[in-house]
């Protein structure tokens, strides 16, 4: 019976002691890691804000690849939540919601984990550095709360191992990720970006290469288009688009591009556009004075372009949304005949399946286009999208145009639908060589130059 007595009071003692050690630890705990990167503040604003890249970066899918992800509520910001649940018991169910953004300041997210305590929070906390303030410090905090859980003040002893570790890892899977990302401040740029789809197109493209010289680039543009134009002409087409300039390489010393015409046989087009046409013709004929106001009026938005903003012409979509790109166009009765002295015609009819894209709108300038391009490649890149095939623009003026501050262009770049790449165009004519087949006759072998293209084309070349 003493012995017993005694054991009690040992356990007593020692309960006790845990009691008292208990209250005296910290009620709550706090961890902190940094990270610093050079990328724009809109980068790491928009990654960190949303769920889009969150298994790219956060530690917690590594404990469970397999754990099942689900988002709820606005695609970013407050209110944005993501549920987590996995069959290992360790890692079991929660969930992280946004409740506090003041972009390039602070994002604050309510988590519900498993383990103790409550209040939990994991804060992110952005500082401009460098010596220009083009850096960015990430400084990332758990908070948790524990109270009289005496438990769970012990169980605070060891989270600087666990969650402390997790936050490392993640903050270094972060700054991986964004070193892949261009580093290009898209919340720069006044129009709005966007995915949208492309339906199916017949085309009629010209290849050609530049030296990067504003004049040499309209010149060797203009003369692909007199090539394609002859052909619409020979094969009674129509335009079924604008423009579109399509980027091969854009090297230091050259660019080298497709010259891309959407077609349609003539006639075809959406019924009454030709009447339009004619009727806007004869009013601007016959009314010479409101002209002229509207060239006063002209004059002075173009003294304001900066402040001009294009929209997108297609319907948004989301990123994820199926895209049935199996449907093609009706294939066009198509003639391309060689040039004069029986030179090679530089043309090709293409079939360019329906595809997904990233988008935006410029207008300005077209040497400010290769900046557009890093724009919206490094926006898709940051909502999850992966680029693919050449980008490409629309030019809603004359080439001759492309110079001027009032220049309208709506630029692409396709991105693939889940893991399917976009598709690629199918040329039907001519017939595409097969490999190891007869080179063509003489006289049709290397490129068409400028001497041999449609008169009007040399007589633009002459005049530059």
């Amino acid at each position: 019976m003493t012995r017993v007595i005694e054991w009690l009071i040992s356990l007593l003692i020692v309960v006790a002691l845990f009691v008292v050690i208990a209250l005296f630890l910290p009620a709550s705990r706090t961890v902190s890691h940094s990270v610093e990167t050079n990328r724009p503040m809109s980068t790491v604003n928009d990654i960190l804000s949303s769920y889009t890249r969150f298994g790219d970066w956060n530690a917690l899918v590594n404990h469970d690849p397999r754990m099942k992800l689900t988002v709820s509520g606005p695609e970013s910001g407050v209110g944005a939540k993501l549920a987590f649940y996995s069959d290992d018991a360790t890692v079991g169910e929660g969930s992280w919601e946004l409740v506090e953004f003041e972009p390039g300041r602070k994002i604050v997210y309510a988590l519900d984990t498993p383990g103790r305590g409550s209040n939990k929070t994991m804060t992110f906390d952005f500082e401009r550095t460098g010596q220009r303030k083009q850096n960015v410090k990430i400084t990332q905090t758990f908070n948790v709360e524990y109270g009289y859980d005496l438990l769970g003040r012990y169980a605070g002893l060891y989270i600087t191992d666990n969650v402390g570790e997790d936050m490392k890892l993640g903050l270094g899977k972060f700054s991986n990720l964004i070193a892949t990302i261009p580093r290009f401040d898209y919340s720069q740029h006044d129009a709005e970006f966007a995915f949208v789809d492309l339906p199916a197109q017949n085309v009629l493209s010209a290849t050609a290469t530049a030296k990067r010289a504003n004049d040499d680039i309209a010149v060797a543009m203009t003369n692909q288009l007199k090539w394609i134009e002859q052909v619409m002409e020979e094969n009674d087409l129509e335009s079924a688009g604008p423009l579109r300039i399509v980027t091969n390489e854009f090297g230091a010393d050259a660019y080298g591009f497709d010259v891309v015409m959407p077609v349609r046989p003539e006639g075809t087009g959406p019924a009454g556009e030709e009447e339009a046409t004619e009727e806007g013709d004869d009013v601007a004929a016959t009314d010479g004075e409101e002209a002229a106001e509207g060239g006063e009026e002209a004059a002075a938005e173009g003294a304001n372009a900066e402040e001009r903003i294009a929209e997108i012409a297609q319907e948004r979509v989301s990123l994820d949304a199926p895209l049935d790109a199996s449907v093609m166009p009706e294939v066009l009765d198509i003639e391309i005949k060689p040039g004069r002295n029986n030179t090679a015609n530089p043309v090709v009819y293409l079939q360019v399946p329906a595809h997904r894209a990233v988008t935006t709108t410029y207008v300005g300038p077209a040497p400010a286009l290769p900046r557009v391009r890093d724009l919206i490649r490094a926006w898709a890149m940051v909502r999850g999208a992966e680029t693919a095939e050449r980008p490409y623009e629309d030019y809603l003026i004359e080439i001759e145009d492309m110079l001027s501050d009032n220049a309208e262009f709506q630029a692409y770049w396709p991105v693939k639908v889940g893991d399917e790449m976009p598709g690629a165009a199918v040329q039907l004519v001519p017939e595409p060589v097969a490999e190891g087949a007869a080179s063509p006759p003489p006289g049709q072998e290397g490129e068409a130059g400028a001497e041999d293209a449609p008169a009007e084309a040399e007589e633009t070349e002459s005049a530059e």
